[in-house]
């Protein structure tokens, strides 16, 4: 029963329909290769997964993220949805929702907010609130955040770059852990052939005020992966 809802509700957000929108472009990638780990020194390997629905008004977007190493895995589902205003569509409005699984550690996270479209719409900056629950802090409460993230992407012929950096800074004091933190992404891609190409990225998360919790500290993941884009279209 479970499952059969996760797939109703990943379709419902993929196909959702604006009967306003025009211009319906759909894009996937998958990714496989080896990574590194340089807070425990291990090596894995790295997977990606990621399908997106976009129209000349909206943004749909699933990501899956899963590096796995002998002693656990660390894995990622991410979702957003983004909607254009109608009075200026260089902004916008976002939901996210994050499940991120690290060992026997779980986080559940939520944020929303307003963002902006900058540079020939190849820069994002997002302001907005969020929060998470973690299964390692020894709290059922929910830890809320303000957030602000930014992204930059750059194409030449073959090769392009992707950064993304999130900031959560942690406003609620009803945790005994500051869990304020950057999020970020770095990815260089190399396309050699079409839709086939090779990927350097980097995923990190650094803590503003590392804690003695049961969670490994600013975890750094490098990797390298053979990509395939264009299954769907």
């Amino acid at each position: 029963m479970i499952k059969k809802q996760a797939v109703f509700i990943t379709l419902s957000f993929l196909l959702a329909h604006n009967p306003d929108s025009d211009n319906i472009q759909w894009k996937d990638y998958i990714r496989l290769g080896g990574l590194s780990n340089g807070t425990t020194n291990q090596t894995g390997v790295a997977t990606y997964y990621r399908i997106k629905r976009v129209t000349d008004n909206t943004f749909r977007d699933i990501r899956f993220f899963g590096h796995f190493f002998d002693s656990s895995p660390d894995l990622r589902i991410r979702t957003k949805s983004s909607n254009k205003y109608d009075f200026n569509n260089s902004y916008y409005h976002f939901n996210t929702y994050v499940y991120h699984k690290s060992g026997k550690n779980l986080r559940y996270h939520f944020n929303q907010g307003l963002g902006t479209l900058l540079n020939n719409r190849n820069m994002t900056f997002e302001i907005g609130w969020a929060y998470d629950k973690s299964d390692y802090i020894d709290s059922d409460e929910k830890t809320t955040y303000i957030k602000g993230a930014g992204t930059l992407d750059k194409d030449w012929s073959k090769i392009s770059t992707k950064l993304e950096v999130e900031y959560f800074h942690q406003v609620s004091e009803q945790i005994k852990f500051d869990l304020s933190r950057f999020q970020t992404i770095l990815e260089l891609q190399y396309v050699p052939f079409n839709n086939w190409g090779i990927t350097l990225g980097i995923v990190q998360e650094n803590y503003s005020k590392p804690q003695n919790i049961n969670y490994r500290p600013n975890p750094t993941n490098i990797f390298i992966s053979i990509s395939r884009s264009g299954f769907i279209n």
